[in-house]
């Protein structure tokens, strides 16, 4: 039996470089069979995403795909509202798209039989205040991911979603002159845009919370007690007319703009 550790090591030494997505497909492919894989960050649902990808089999199609998705079908995709879904929890989510069951107008429904692509599997996962998905795809020969194979998906979807957070960092050009305090000045900005009536201290919380830190967290940075923190989230939640942070990730995402450029601290 393949050890998933030894499977994913050189998937994890690869993180930041260029050949760290196919490094990810070819161990999948040693769990379950994965034709196709793209990697993606969205910043805002207006703007296209950051993209990475790796193909086994079926390649001919990838670079005309990738450009019609671009160009603007990226706005369709399902997996922009998955932070709305009941299925959205814990910052995680798998979605299941089927050629079959995509919606007419969808990229899916007007590309994928076109191309051979039968269904595809995404692991949604939020973090530093942005949306991360790992697109896996079958061809129609490969048949559709079965029910072991989902739950295979799912025992191992937050391990593969944090490799993939994590590389995406590294690659990120901001990431080599930010780090989490310049980020926060960029989610700062971007909340008093979203509601001009939150106060200082609901914008620190709010805008710790978009970094991926948890309450105890924001108490120590803030030095304020934990129920305090938790007292400005709820009335910063209310004000914004949202119950979680899912939907303050989704608010903030939804809003079209991404944080700006961290402060020049040299």
């Amino acid at each position: 039996m393949i050890h998933v550790l030894d499977l994913f090591a050189p998937v994890i030494a690869a993180s930041g470089g260029a050949g760290f997505a196919d490094e990810l497909i070819s161990a999948l492919d040693r769990l379950l069979r994965v034709d196709h894989l793209c990697l993606m960050r969205f910043d805002a649902r207006t703007r296209p995403p950051s993209l990475e990808s790796a193909t086994l089999r079926g390649g001919d199609h990838v670079s005309e795909i990738q450009a019609a998705y671009l160009g603007g079908h990226f706005r369709t995709d399902p997996s922009l509202r998955v932070s709305e879904s009941s299925r959205f929890r814990d910052g995680i989510a798998i979605l299941r798209l089927h050629r079959d069951a995509a919606p007419r107008g969808t990229f899916g429904a007007q590309h994928y039989e076109r191309v051979r692509l039968l269904e595809r599997l995404t692991i949604a996962s939020v973090g530093d205040g942005r949306l991360h998905c790992l697109n896996l795809y079958r061809h129609d020969e490969a048949g559709r991911f079965d029910d072991d194979e989902f739950e295979l998906v799912e025992a191992i979807a937050r391990f593969v979603s944090i490799a993939a957070m994590k590389h995406d960092a590294a690659r990120d050009p901001r990431s080599r002159f930010c780090d989490r305090w310049g980020r926060l000045a960029g989610f700062l900005s971007l909340l008093r845009s979203v509601h001009p009536g939150l106060t200082e201290r609901e914008l620190d919380v709010l805008a710790r919370i978009l970094v991926g830190m948890t309450s105890e967290g924001i108490a120590l940075d803030l030095g304020i007690g934990v129920n305090t923190v938790l007292t400005y989230r709820k009335r910063a939640y209310s004000r914004l007319g949202i119950t979680s942070q899912a939907q303050l990730f989704s608010l903030c995402l939804g809003y079209g703009n991404e944080p700006p450029p961290c402060p020049n601290r040299l």
